[in-house]
């Protein structure tokens, strides 16, 4: 009776490490969707405005680049958070002291905040900053030329 009780409780934990696993792949999903998104409005905007560029355009593609980069940031933060769950889910099930005090399907990653980064930090990672950086930096080139091009206008 016992191993029929230990292999239902191993075929729950498994469904539940399934349970973790797939939100990580939702959460990288958005991510990368985000991503996309980003690089599609952006050169969409671009294209669509070219000829009636004006400081403002400029202005809203800033804000709706940092506004996905920061949405970005949260994704990643959040999946690091449930990698978390599901790296010491896993150590507790292979801990035999600790096997029979798992919390099976608790979804709960708030011990794990003080070992992730939080938003801001994570928005200055490397994979954010080699993704996003180039986006600001080409407007900041438009906005240059635009402004160097169109001073004597702005002027008067």
């Amino acid at each position: 009776m016992s191993i029929i009780l230990k292999n239902m409780k191993d075929e729950i934990f498994c469904e539940y490490l399934n349970m973790i696993h797939k939100i990580i792949e939702r959460l990288a999903k958005n991510s990368f969707q985000i991503k996309a998104w980003t690089a599609t409005i952006f050169a969409a905007i671009i294209v669509l405005t070219y000829s009636i560029i004006n400081i403002l355009i400029f202005f809203i593609l800033i804000f709706t680049v940092s506004l996905f980069w920061a949405l970005d940031s949260y994704y990643l933060k959040q999946e690091k958070l449930f990698r978390k769950l599901y790296e010491h889910k896993v150590n507790e099930y292979h801990d035999e002291s600790m096997r029979m005090k798992i919390k099976v399907f608790d979804m709960s990653v708030i011990e794990y905040k003080t070992e992730v980064k939080n938003v801001p930090k994570t928005m200055i990672s490397i994979s954010e900053l080699l993704f996003y950086i180039p986006f600001i930096m080409t407007l900041i080139i438009f906005l240059i030329t635009y402004l160097t091009l169109n001073w004597q206008i702005l002027i008067n």
